[in-house]
């Protein structure tokens, strides 16, 4: 899909794109069935950074990520009817992308780490950062590439549950596994991922896979010229 807007392209999506946090997610669903497709772009501006976070953290590949959410959405788009409101759109749209992901790894002939059994080795940084390593950014590299580490049904859950901050059911949903397996999966990576990073991530905030505003733009533009070259 393309990578790149003109800057009327950019213009035209945040023009037709207002995003409001006073408006439901069933209240905008319902324009969109009613043929205003461009409403489906504030649903991806709400979401967008989200639903990235989740693709990254299975296939660990930034473009993959980004082509793997516009395709989820593109499949919500056209299973709108299918979906079971009043809420919960957000875990719906987490699980088709988590099925995208999943069928990008297959695709490629990725491995797919699923089984509680496989542990990866365990992680070694240096307790005593030095300062230069504290600064938020260089930190937030360091730990993004300690959390890529981890097997896949480790990362996964932990972006989900300690990112995202969904919830135990949730992330259940999502992932297709027990709750019980999502509480032992998310212990575990954080051991693995060691106690200073984890102190870093709850008294701060993580800055984890993150997309720039440009690229949020890339996709909502590419999503609707598919559904509007393309009716329900």
């Amino acid at each position: 899909m393309q990578t790149e807007l003109t800057r009327a392209q950019a213009k035209q999506v945040n023009r037709i794109v207002v995003p409001s946090t006073d408006v439901s997610d069933g209240d905008i669903i319902a324009r969109v069935k009613a043929g205003n497709s461009n409403a489906y772009g504030s649903l991806m501006r709400r979401y967008n950074q989200r639903l990235y976070r989740i693709a990254r953290s299975i296939v660990r590949d930034n473009a993959a990520a980004m082509d793997i959410v516009q395709e989820a959405y593109i499949k919500a788009y056209y299973k709108l009817d299918e979906f079971r409101g009043p809420g919960g759109f957000l875990t719906w749209l987490a699980m088709i992308t988590r099925n995208e992901a999943l069928m990008y790894l297959r695709k490629y002939k990725r491995e797919v780490y699923m089984d509680d059994e496989i542990i990866s080795e365990q992680l070694t940084t240096d307790k005593n950062l030095p300062d230069a390593l504290m600064q938020n950014k260089q930190l937030g590299i360091l730990i993004q590439q300690n959390i890529d580490q981890l097997p896949e049904g480790f990362r996964s859950v932990f972006v989900l549950r300690g990112v995202e901050h969904f919830s135990v059911k949730e992330t259940s949903q999502i992932l297709d596994i027990k709750e019980a397996t999502v509480k032992t999966r998310f212990f575990r990576a954080k051991h693995l991922l060691q106690e200073n990073f984890q102190t870093y991530l709850d008294n701060t905030g993580m800055t984890l896979y993150e997309i720039g505003g440009h690229h949020c733009d890339i996709i909502i533009h590419n999503v609707l010229a598919h559904i509007q070259q393309r009716p329900q």
